[in-house]
């Protein structure tokens, strides 16, 4: 379902208020999501919006091949975090793209093709659990956002790891933004190179690859909800959902993850003419369609409320625990304790 009713203007207000800066015009309708220009950046020509919607992964961002691991799925196959739930091996893993960054908790530098972007990562010495991409909302940071959204010491203690993208490209402008001129679809060959060397380098589990955004950054993880559906496992959209330009094919026709679709009232997280309530629910019918779980919790408030994020953080991480890649049956008929009173199964 398109939320064709979005305005492009209202896409330029994607984020949040506190923004001190211009990110840029308002977004161009884009409905592949894909690139209509070269890239500059990770070598992606937006690729990832490949209308076949193939499995063969050729058409991923930054050379992402089709299921070649740096890493492989742990002998023992288990869980991440203490978690006994089971997935599957994703289908669509990348391989590393030149040199790999050292990992280590503060700010790293991701190279991709000729590019690169910074990162903040939170982690311990470990290894072997949960990877979560983290996409901060317009004008804000991963380092303020991501220590309200998640417990890092309870992430690095079950030997997983946070990445926040911090740096913009803005390689691709203006036909391959994923909404308002933040994030865009070549961004993604960033990820599939952090994931590619975290697997090499640290051993997380190829399972329980994740991510998550507020805004513009929910924006960006709709889209990989999408164009990597071949690895990424669920999903946390924080006032998101889908507004058309953030659509693609699935990577993997097969696999949808499971998603809490995080929002406020309708009429009230609102900016710049976007609903985000209602591109939400729109979202929320193509999780349905697709045969996955949504979680929605509607706080009822306005769209700039970083209580979205922290009412939702003592869950969060056993949300991504709970649900690896491909992980059938469902595990969660019911919603476990420690959701607020207004998420429900959707």
């Amino acid at each position: 379902m398109k939320t064709s009713m979005l305005s492009r203007a209202g896409l330029l207000a994607a984020g949040l208020v506190v923004a001190c800066g211009s990110s840029g015009g308002a977004a161009r309708s884009n409905p592949d999501g894909g690139s209509s220009g070269g890239s500059s950046s990770g070598g992606s020509s937006g690729g990832s919006g490949s209308s076949s919607g193939s499995s063969s992964g050729s058409g991923s961002d930054g050379g992402a091949s089709d299921g070649g691991s740096s890493g492989g799925v742990d002998g023992s196959g288990s869980s991440s975090g203490g978690s006994s739930i089971m997935g599957t091996n994703p289908t669509h893993l990348p391989t590393a793209s030149g040199t790999c960054p050292t990992f280590a908790s503060g700010v790293v530098t991701i190279a991709a093709g000729s590019g690169t972007i910074q990162a903040q990562t939170w982690m311990g010495s470990t290894g072997g659990g949960p990877l979560i991409l983290y996409w901060h909302a317009t004008g804000s940071m991963a380092t303020y956002e991501v220590p309200l959204a998640f417990d890092t010491a309870a992430v690095a203690a079950a030997g997983g790891m946070i990445v926040g993208f911090e740096s913009l490209t803005r390689t691709g402008t203006p036909s391959s933004t994923t909404g308002n001129d933040v994030w865009y679809a070549s961004d993604l060959a960033f990820a599939d190179q952090v994931v590619a060397c975290a697997i090499a380098q640290v051993h997380v589990n190829p399972q329980h690859i994740h991510s998550a955004g507020y805004s513009a950054g929910a924006l960006q993880s709709v889209y990989m909800w999408f164009a990597r559906s071949g690895y990424v496992a669920s999903v946390i959209s924080y006032s998101g959902g889908d507004v058309t330009i953030d659509e693609t094919a699935f990577q993997d026709p097969a696999h949808a993850g499971a998603a809490i679709v995080a929002h406020g009232a309708q009429g009230m997280d609102v900016y710049g003419g976007v609903d985000f309530a209602m591109a939400s629910a729109a979202w929320e019918t193509q999780i349905k369609q697709a045969g996955a779980l949504g979680i929605d919790c509607n706080d009822g408030q306005v769209h700039v409320d970083f209580n979205r994020l922290s009412s939702l953080s003592p869950v969060s991480l056993k949300f991504f625990q709970d649900h690896p890649f491909g992980v059938k049956p469902e595990p969660y008929t019911s919603l476990p304790s420690g959701f607020p009173s207004y998420c429900k199964i959707d």
